[in-house]
């Protein structure tokens, strides 16, 4: 191979990395991001299973969750727009 082909190949080779490299960083950086309103019960469990098993970071998301007392103010936390979703 000469010397001219040689050096476009590992160019080439070299761009096609840095491009899958690129790929990949920009898919962890452009995860959903959401706030999660839940209750210290067993019936937010689901939630809690889902979180420590990684299916919500599988799923492209990256879950807060917010810890609530009771159900009424998670209610005016999803309405006031200071969580996304709430779980009671």
């Amino acid at each position: 191979m000469p010397s001219t082909a040689r050096s476009k190949f590992k160019r080439l080779l070299f761009s096609g990395l840095l491009v899958l490299a690129a790929g990949q960083t920009a898919q962890a950086d452009d995860a959903l991001k959401a706030r999660v309103g839940v209750l210290r019960l067993s019936s937010s469990a689901p939630v809690f299973i889902a979180q420590d098993k990684g299916y919500f970071r599988d799923a492209g998301l990256d879950v807060e969750l917010k810890f609530f007392d009771a159900a009424q103010p998670i209610a005016v936390a999803t309405t006031s727009g200071d969580i996304d979703f709430g779980v009671t």
